[in-house]
């Protein structure tokens, strides 16, 4: 009886195996937030001028908040076993719809937010119709998409930037509560609802259970096709509102913007999946790994990096995102 009592005594003890696998758990679940705490400490010490100053971190908030949003709509789908690939695209669209309504056509500010938010939604319910009513892949629906999407943006703008959006409308974005923007406190707003329904509601753990085994899931009754369509609504309707929240605060619409989003926001949202709820697309993970690609971003163009930078760092964070969840999820299903 002696000795598994010394040997659950010595498990327990630092530097054994129990301790060292429990701290390497411990730090696996939030490398995230310890090597983002490690970049603002080094680029702090190296440029302290530049990079620890209340304007940057402003200025990292602002130019973030629309892609933080993009990038917790992603989760939705992800976390439901899906993807899509037209998510930057919605937000052109949308983006040159506001624009174009409100600017070009001279229609009333509300119906160009209105028209914008429907496209929104259209092209969820187009994607969710032809990849969970008729089966077909959801790569090809979404990739056949995108390229729809930016085709119907350059028929409205003619590829042109539009300028002079009304302030009704640009006041939605770049009004300030304690000095932040309000489209930030937007994109916190999303992750504190998409946090509540993935931890603390049925349906998102209906969610969650579709995406880790849609025939269980459907053995166990839930109703899975309903589930999966609304993801890709609901993804539509979220990237549908950032484009207009975009256009708001750029005060025009960038024919560019919308493809530049689909790297960094999937990259956020894997890189999401390794840390808080290890092996799971969640909203504080997906919030901490964008900032974290942020933060490193900004940290190496204000040391001088060129601009290539950018690609290359969303790149290969991604790919490495994609390995460290994959790597997380069969971790968690061992």
């Amino acid at each position: 009886m002696r000795v598994p009592q010394q040997t659950s005594r010595s498990a327990s003890l630092p530097g054994t195996g129990f301790g060292h696998s429990r701290a390497l758990a411990l730090f696996s679940r939030h490398a995230i937030l310890i090597t983002l705490l490690a970049f603002i400490a080094g680029f702090s010490l190296l440029q302290p001028e530049t990079f620890f100053t209340r304007a940057n971190l402003n200025a990292i908030l602002a130019t973030q908040a629309v892609l933080l949003i993009v990038a917790l709509a992603v989760t939705i789908p992800l976390a439901s076993g899906d993807f899509d690939l037209s998510i930057g695209f919605t937000l052109n669209l949308t983006m040159a719809m506001t624009a174009y309504i409100s600017v070009e056509a001279g229609w009333h500010w509300l119906s160009a937010l209105l028209l914008s938010l429907f496209v929104g939604v259209g092209v969820g319910i187009v994607n969710a119709f032809f990849i969970v009513i008729l089966d077909v892949s959801a790569f090809v629906v979404t990739l056949g998409m995108a390229t729809v999407l930016q085709g119907l943006m350059f028929v409205i703008t003619g590829g042109r930037v539009i300028f002079g959006i009304p302030d009704q409308i640009t006041s939605m974005s770049r009004h300030e509560f304690v000095d932040i923007p309000l489209v930030t406190w937007y994109a916190f707003a999303l992750a504190v609802v998409l946090w509540y329904l993935y931890e603390h509601t049925p349906l998102g753990r209906y969610l969650i259970f579709v995406g880790q085994d849609r025939m269980a899931a459907r053995l166990a009754g839930v109703p899975v096709r309903r589930i999966r369509f609304g993801a890709f609504v609901t993804a539509g309707t979220i990237c549908g509102i950032a484009g207009i929240l975009n256009a708001a605060q750029l005060g025009a619409s960038d024919p560019n913007v919308g493809p530049s989003v689909l790297l960094p926001a999937y990259a956020a949202a894997f890189l999401g999946a390794t840390t808080i709820k290890v092996g799971r697309f969640n909203s504080w993970g997906t919030v901490l790994a964008l900032f974290l690609l942020a933060t490193g971003i900004t940290g190496l163009q204000l040391m001088g990096a060129p601009f290539f930078v950018d690609p290359l760092f969303n790149g290969a964070a991604l790919v490495l995102a994609v390995t460290f969840a994959r790597v997380a999820q069969r971790r968690v299903e061992v």
